[in-house]
């Protein structure tokens, strides 16, 4: 402590290096009193320091996410850091890179959440961004770069969970025959969603060994994903394999596709690899097929479900686009609602959650009741029932 004038004394206490500079770092306070009282108070500042409640770096953002990147390129899947990265490039960096990270507060951060809504970004983007923000300032207090995470003082956009929209029966058996003649290998990818629930990735990274025909059984193991137009294997979204039961509609589809397979690789003259991927656009089922393409040629797919529909509207208005049709002529679907259709189908018909959690990989069945809960007013229908039954006045 330094008396600076009569009474008034400056108080410092060694905070330790900056973990970004290494440079030592002091917290400073000033007091007004005796010399014995200032010794207290410094005494008090040092137990202070000692609680861990003063930031150790000077360090902005835009440094914290870049450690935050190089950390989470180990241990994140190829294609979460690419769209984490490519998130932080695009808006974070450029709003938040240059604040200090012992001056970023929750008003700052919701100036940015605002900003981006102005911009036209939706509240879901949005808040993705504040996902990431909040991962790289839970971890800095973890290292110690500061002692609490900021982003818990922001107030985040709310998001709203749109309503989930599923094929009906009908409607997925007409664009599995719309697709055979189109793209055999996009409608046995189709059937297998439905069929299975399996998550895209886990679909085109499923090689021949993982099925067992004889025993109706097929397992995922893997999961395939892209990032800069590399494609990448690795274990599932849970981390964990599972194996499921097939019906005899199932085994019929891959049986169909395994007789496909070898018909295409005896006319190319080129003989299948020792474990062929079953979803490959390759004679000889070496290479995979892109997960991407499925997305695109899925939704092409659905347009072309519309097309008759949309022609007839526009005789009326030509410049009629594909949100004006009736709802009875919409095909508004994407490639992962098939395994919406799969989870609702089974909780639907009263099938246990558990089972449903476990066949479709969700990591917990808490999980599989919150996101499909619109599945089970039938159930709940049969249950008023029950207790009706078992009372009476």
């Amino acid at each position: 402590m330094r008396e600076r004038s009569p009474g008034h004394w400056e108080l410092r206490a060694f905070t330790g290096r900056d973990p970004v500079t290494g440079k030592p770092r002091q917290a400073t306070r000033t007091f007004h009193g005796t010399e014995k009282e200032a010794g207290k108070a410094l005494s008090q500042l040092v137990s202070e320091v000692e609680a861990d409640t003063f930031d150790r770096t000077t360090a902005t953002v835009g440094q914290l996410l870049d450690k935050w990147l190089e950390t989470a390129e180990t241990n994140q899947r190829p294609r979460t850091f690419y769209e984490n990265k490519r998130k932080i490039e695009g808006r974070i960096r450029p709003v938040l890179g240059s604040v200090r990270l012992d001056k970023l507060g929750g008003d700052t951060l919701d100036a940015a959440y605002r900003r981006w809504l102005a911009e036209g970004l939706s509240p879901t983007t949005v808040h993705m961004y504040h996902a990431i923000l909040s991962a790289a300032c839970r971890q800095a207090v973890k290292w110690g770069w500061i002692s609490a995470a900021p982003t818990a003082r922001a107030t985040p956009p709310k998001v709203e969970r749109k309503e989930m929209v599923v094929p009906t029966p009908d409607q997925l058996s007409a664009l599995v025959k719309a697709a055979v003649d189109v793209d055999p290998v996009l409608a046995i990818a189709v059937a297998l969603a439905a069929l299975t629930g399996a998550r895209r990735g886990e679909l085109v990274a499923l090689r021949w060994s993982d099925v067992d025909l004889g025993a109706g059984r097929i397992r995922f193991a893997r999961s395939l994903t892209v990032a800069e137009g590399k494609q990448h294997t690795g274990p599932t979204k849970t981390h964990a394999s599972r194996e499921i039961a097939l019906d005899d509609l199932g085994v019929e589809v891959l049986q169909r596709r395994l007789a496909d397979m070898d018909d295409l690789s005896g006319w190319a003259e080129s003989p299948l690899v020792a474990d062929p991927f079953v979803l490959s656009y390759n004679a000889n089922g070496a290479v995979p097929a892109n997960p991407d393409t499925f997305t695109h040629r899925f939704s092409r797919l659905c347009e072309t479900m519309e097309a008759p529909a949309l022609a007839k509207l526009r005789k009326s208005d030509p410049k009629a686009q594909r949100k004006d049709l009736a709802p009875a002529d919409r095909w508004p679907f994407r490639f992962h609602d098939l395994r919406h259709f799969s989870v609702t189908t089974l909780i639907a018909a009263g099938v246990d959650v558990r089972t449903v959690a476990e066949r479709h990989g969700h990591a917990r069945a808490t999980m599989t009741l919150d996101r499909y809960a619109h599945a089970l007013p039938e159930r709940d229908r049969e249950a008023a029932g029950v207790l009706g039954a078992a009372l009476s006045f």
